[in-house]
């Protein structure tokens, strides 16, 4: 599954950078609240960020794609990728009416291996440092370039701490609900997605597959 988001994606996200009406005709407007309907999930497939930012979007697509879908499954990969990414867009509606990004999206993925790292599921190293790496990204799009290294300082911290993974993931896993909550306090649509997929990640894992091997 995450192969094939990431092939579509990356396909109409190179399109929507080398051709400005497509990415005009997909991403998310006011229209889409007035008959448009279709923006509300098309803006999902492209992005507004330039080529930078396309490329940090497709590569945690990517990384924390394969986490998320080892840990749950293809089903409730793509439950919790539309289900945080269609609440990022409606609140992108409110806050931030003109734009695209799967970012939102990614959340919910990222919200997947949280639930998986509070609940002491022990998870590659890679785990908790992809979410805190993220975290510090979301975060530097509001508060800038401090933001983005305190991710990355969490990241090194919970690599030195691996004797404790547990608990050092469940750090990880508590600063990144509180990331969501400070972005939603903001105003920024990547909490309400991030929380949102906490809230799915949380409600499915029960139906979750069994715990893989961490090696």
């Amino acid at each position: 599954m995450t192969a094939v988001v990431f092939a579509v994606t990356t396909a109409t996200s190179v399109l929507g950078l080398a051709v400005p009406a497509v990415l005009d005709a997909l991403e998310r407007t006011p229209d889409g609240l007035h008959g448009q309907w279709w923006r509300t999930v098309t803006a999902l497939f492209v992005q507004d960020g330039g080529v930078l930012g396309t490329v940090s979007n497709l590569a945690f697509l990517a990384l924390l794609g394969v986490l998320a879908e080892r840990l749950a499954g293809p089903r409730w990969w793509l439950v919790a990728y539309f289900g945080a990414g269609l609440a990022g867009e409606l609140a992108g509606y409110a806050w931030q009416p003109t734009g695209a990004g799967n970012s939102v999206a990614v959340c919910g993925l990222a919200g997947l291996v949280v639930v998986a790292l509070l609940a002491g599921i022990r998870l590659p190293p890679l785990a908790p440092m992809a979410v805190l790496w993220w975290c510090g990204a979301l975060l530097a799009g509001v508060w800038g370039t401090g933001a983005l290294l305190a991710g990355i300082g969490g990241a090194v911290a919970v690599q030195a701490a691996r004797p404790w993974a547990v608990a050092a993931g469940r750090l990880a896993g508590a600063g990144a609900v509180l990331a969501g909550a400070a972005l939603a306090a903001a105003g920024d649509l990547h909490g309400v997605a991030l929380l949102a997929g906490v809230a799915i990640a949380a409600a499915t894992r029960p139906r979750w597959p069994a715990p893989p091997d961490p090696a």
